[in-house]
């Protein structure tokens, strides 16, 4: 009985975890790959990107943080800072635009999970995740690593001759949050953050 009890909480820790995860990822790179083609960088829609199907945006290892860690990322829409209107300037906006998003949405889903009268349904405890999730995501990917937003940040304060070649280490990035993930690196550094993201969470969700 108690195997099946531990089951069952492992099975509704990955279902709601991974709607939660949906909730977060999809939003923020729908609307970046459609920022991105407003502004004449038509590379996101090239790769399809431009949708709202969640799977050509997770991240598998990205995903599993998320669901057991309570941090992780997605699979980082292709922008070229050259294509832009603006460049530079353009592309600093952008970068700003999954942050942005991700604080929207942990305000829309912790006022949602506020507005429900049954605190222990699974749908509040998803929506729960997902505000957190959201918030989670807006600290861990102001960090300066390919391919979070905040490499793009640094990359387009850049002088304009070492722009494109920063951008180049993208690829190796997932690579690289993997093995900081590992080694246990990037828990240590989000610990200090995990506190505050609850509390507020907490508040919010009510």
């Amino acid at each position: 009985m108690v195997i099946i009890d531990y089951l069952k909480h492992i099975i509704e820790i990955v279902i709601t975890g991974f709607i939660a995860v949906i909730l977060t990822v999809v939003p923020r790179e729908y609307l970046k790959a459609q920022v991105a083609i407003f502004f004449g960088d038509q590379t996101p829609a090239k790769v399809g990107r431009v949708s709202l199907n969640p799977f050509v945006h997770l991240d598998p290892i990205g995903t599993i943080t998320f669901i057991f860690l309570d941090f992780g990322w997605s699979r980082p829409v292709p922008i070229r800072p050259w294509n832009l209107k603006g460049r530079k300037k353009t592309f600093l906006l952008v970068s700003f635009v999954g942050p942005t998003v991700g604080a929207l949405c942990f305000l829309i889903y912790g006022l949602f999970a506020r507005s429900l009268q049954n605190k222990d349904s699974y749908v509040f405890e998803t929506l729960f995740k997902a505000a957190k999730f959201s918030l989670t995501y807006v600290i861990f990917s102001l960090f300066p690593i390919p391919p979070l937003d905040g490499s793009r940040i640094l990359g387009a304060l850049l002088p304009e001759d070492y722009t494109e070649w920063y951008l180049k280490y993208e690829v190796y990035g997932v690579l690289f949050l993997l093995a900081l993930v590992v080694l246990w690196i990037i828990p240590l550094v989000m610990s200090p953050f995990m506190n505050f993201i609850d509390k507020l969470t907490l508040f919010v969700t009510g």
